[in-house]
């Protein structure tokens, strides 16, 4: 049995675009629907529609045994499990212990950018140079994986997987007429069409997998939050219980939910914050931070308690103006009043603004209120 790997691009390629309502609600119409048409080529260079149902629980189920009998096979065969592998390319030259620990500095460097992308929320220059990075510390990584990936095409592991994933396609393809392709094992063993499989393969495995990007953007979409917010009420959403939800099913229910973790939070963020992934992702971090140390939690706010109630902000111009839009009328008026005073005064005292005047005036209330009713107890 032939089993190199082949690697093609993804179906839903709109990286850098915008998708509009009419095409949100195309890929959600497909993603609820759960087949994947596929159109594939032929080794006479014809197209050949297909259909690829979701698997049913007895099929999943039988392919993890194929798998897990396919890699005892493959150990007796020789072949080696992937750690071995690596350890052999390491020894052959092919690999380095100095490419893994570029992995996990890759790694460790991407969280670290994506914790830190939130600082510059308001400055929007530093935030795409800042954001530009990230994608280039992406991209290197995902390089490195691949190759290292590329290593690991003859190792047990590998052949389990094409054989449990050619095990499905097997099952799970249908002709136009709602008929397998192949009626029996015979028929599929018997098959002459290599081409025809690897390419189904692809194109369940991999190409219909919709980008985590535009599951994200569905799952914050009206369209899609309609459909979320029935569900929720009637306790139905997609065929079947959720082992038999599809890939895309499972990712956009699953990011459904975090969405609505995040707008019920009790430190909500932004809609800005919530548009932007790479944003949003800054703030996961940071709110796990919070989660995972308490007395932090406890110093700052503690600080907050004991100073004004003021926070100031790093930005530019066009990111000073979203700072101002952030605060409330009454905080505006504020904001005016000392803009008017120092346009008057070249220097001015912080207690000499007229909103720390209006603010002392209102503790020296407080104070005599209070001295007023300590005496009336005495």
């Amino acid at each position: 049995m032939a089993w190199d790997r082949q690697y093609h691009c993804n179906l839903w390629d709109w990286e850098g675009t915008t998708m509009d309502a009419a095409e949100k609600e195309r890929i959600i119409a497909q993603i609820i629907c759960g087949d994947i048409s596929a159109t594939i080529i032929t080794k006479d260079n014809k197209p050949l529609s297909l259909l690829l149902r979701p698997p049913t629980a007895r099929e999943q189920a039988k392919a993890a045994a194929v798998y897990s009998v396919e890699y005892q096979r493959a150990i007796i065969k020789g072949l080696l499990d992937e750690n071995d592998t690596i350890s052999d390319m390491i020894s052959f030259g092919k690999w380095s212990d100095k490419k893994e620990k570029e992995i996990e500095g890759l790694q460790k460097d991407i969280h670290n950018i994506r914790r830190g992308i939130l600082d510059f929320l308001f400055n929007k220059t530093k935030l795409e140079k800042i954001r530009a990075l990230l994608r280039r510390a992406e991209s290197a990584l995902f390089e490195r994986l691949a190759e290292r990936h590329h290593l690991l095409d003859k190792s047990a592991e590998t052949y389990a997987l094409i054989c449990q994933q050619r095990y499905l396609i097997s099952r799970i393809t249908q002709k136009e007429n709602d008929r397998l392709l192949w009626a029996t094992k015979e028929d599929f063993e018997n098959f002459d069409d290599i081409g025809i499989i690897i390419q189904l393969c692809e194109f369940f495995f991999m190409r219909s997998h919709v980008p985590n990007k535009v599951i994200r953007e569905l799952a914050r979409s009206q369209q899609w939050r309609v459909y979320w917010e029935i569900a929720k009420n009637t306790n139905y959403l997609f065929d079947g219980p959720v082992s038999l939800w599809t890939w895309n099913q499972r990712e956009l229910a699953y990011w459904s939910t975090i969405y609505d973790s995040v707008y019920e939070a009790y430190e909500r963020p932004s809609k800005d914050i919530i548009a932007d992934d790479d944003l949003l992702d800054s703030w996961f971090i940071r709110q796990g931070e919070k989660g995972d140390n308490k007395t932090q939690i406890d110093t700052t706010a503690q600080s907050r308690k004991n100073g004004r109630n003021e926070e100031f902000i790093m930005a530019d111009k066009e990111g000073a103006k979203q700072v101002y839009n952030m605060n409330d009328p009454g905080s505006r008026a504020k904001i005016k009043a000392r803009q008017k005073l120092l346009q008057k005064h070249d220097t001015i005292r912080e207690q000499d603004m007229p909103d720390s005047q209006q603010e002392m005036r209102t503790q020296l209330a407080g104070m005599r209120r209070k001295h007023v009713k300590d005496i009336s107890h005495r």
